[in-house]
């Protein structure tokens, strides 16, 4: 199978034209689903604020002291627990809505319609492109019929769903994007070399940090990927000696990307480096990890939730062991979410509140797109003469799927949600 990075003559207006189609899909999608809470969308005062907050308290305001949604220090001052990379993503389209109030003649305060409608774009177009992304990668191992299964699978029988058409203000499927883009890059820096792609690499690390801190462990995939671990740090820093231009710039921009935010924890906190949970006294448990609970649990246990991930996991384990099938470098994949899956079974609100199914592991779906579709290409190939057959359950995982995101409430977690909850939200599914 052809492992180059390159798309045939003519594949780039392919891939355009889907972007602005599946855009166009999960953003028709997400204002219907939405239309009841339009109010609400921007001004809740939950995770998708924070990270929202930054482009009318900038923009507009010119006061990052006007973030609505703050934890107050000791020192009277208010510190969003947020970091602003979100809303760096979201920029682009927070400025045309902010262009169309100045059209129209609107008095914006960067909460009206017009902002509604573009933050919800802005999720269902970095959803798209990171989906365009992880079909390019399937393509250079794959049939288009195995990336387009595991494609529409991965976006209908997964809490993606959920996270870009119900609650796309959170992060990840910002983070899903940039972990795409991460392993595209990755794959042509091991491939192919080039100044480019390494600078490419510098922007997408910083911008995954800046939108959700711990996620900094994806870095692991480009330090270890496609190389014995022996070798792995001498091996990348050649990479820098090779190419010193371009590492020179990318340190650069990497550093005017990060810099507002230590400058606004110094101002806010007095330091330039700050685990913002901390300052409400959250943290980890390193040595009570709840490691079959995050994945089992009727609190949004991932695998219990999204049964389609078990077969990925399958293949990805079988693949660490085995190295089988041959193109990927399963070792690299599993290391970074086993090292995922421990801190966040670590955390003390492992179930992490509000999610669905297991929210944490959603960005991990750019990675785990790769096992996923070794699954979908072993099952087409057992069942040759009826594969036709293997659209049953299939359809059943999106129609559960998207029932469950539909009757999907907050919390589903806590004391009150127990295993009689979860399957009265089962049956609802079903028969409501």
């Amino acid at each position: 199978m052809n492992a180059s990075s390159r798309l045939p003559q003519g594949a780039n207006w392919s891939y355009i034209l889907g972007i602005a189609l599946l855009t166009t899909l999960l953003t028709w999608l997400a204002w219907n689903t939405n239309a009841h809470r339009m109010g609400f969308v921007l001004t809740s005062t939950s995770d998708p604020l924070g990270y929202y907050q930054w482009l009318p308290g900038i923009i507009l305001q010119h006061d990052p002291d006007s973030f609505r949604y703050v934890h107050y220090l000791e020192s009277g001052k208010g510190l969003n627990l947020f970091t602003f990379g979100v809303a760096l993503l979201q920029a682009p389209f927070f400025l045309l809505a902010l262009l169309y109030c100045t059209i129209t003649g609107i008095t914006p305060t960067g909460y009206e319609l017009p902002f509604v409608f573009t933050r919800l774009m802005a999720t269902g177009f970095y959803g798209a492109v990171a989906i365009a992304l992880s079909f390019h990668t399937l393509r250079r191992y794959w049939s288009a019929t195995v990336g387009w299964v595991t494609c529409g699978l991965l976006i209908f029988a997964t809490n993606l769903y959920y996270y870009t058409v119900h609650d796309g203000g959170m992060s990840h499927v910002y983070s899903f994007f940039l972990f795409a883009w991460l392993l595209h890059l990755t794959l042509t820096m091991v491939v192919r070399p080039n100044g480019r792609s390494l600078f490419g690499l510098f922007v997408c690390g910083t911008l995954i940090i800046l939108v959700r801190p711990l996620n900094g462990i994806a870095l692991l995939l480009p330090l270890f990927y496609g190389i014995p671990w022996r070798d792995a740090l001498k091996d990348r820093l050649h990479w820098f000696t090779r190419f010193p231009a371009w590492t020179l710039a990318g340190f650069g921009v990497a550093l005017v990307l990060i810099l507002p935010q230590l400058l606004y924890w110094k101002a806010q906190t007095g330091s330039y480096l700050v685990f913002t949970y901390g300052a409400k006294g959250e943290g980890f448990f390193w040595w009570s990890p709840h490691l079959w609970d995050i994945l089992f649990s009727h609190q949004g246990g991932w695998l219990l939730y999204h049964p389609l991930m078990i077969g990925a996991m399958v293949m990805l384990l079988r693949g660490a062991c085995s190295g089988k099938p041959p193109m990927a470098d399963w070792r690299a994949i599993l290391l970074v979410w086993s090292v995922a899956w421990y801190l966040y079974a670590s955390w003390w609100n492992w179930w992490l509140g509000g999610s669905f199914g297991h929210r944490g592991f959603v960005e991990h779906y750019a990675f785990l797109v790769l096992p996923l579709a070794a699954c979908v290409d072993a099952l087409i190939n057992w069942s040759r003469r009826f594969k036709w057959l293997l659209l049953v359950p299939a359809v059943f995982l999106i129609f559960l799927n998207i029932r469950m995101s539909h009757l999907a409430f907050s919390p589903m977690d806590g004391p009150t949600w127990t295993w009689d909850s979860l399957i009265t939200f089962w049956g609802d599914a079903f028969y409501q």
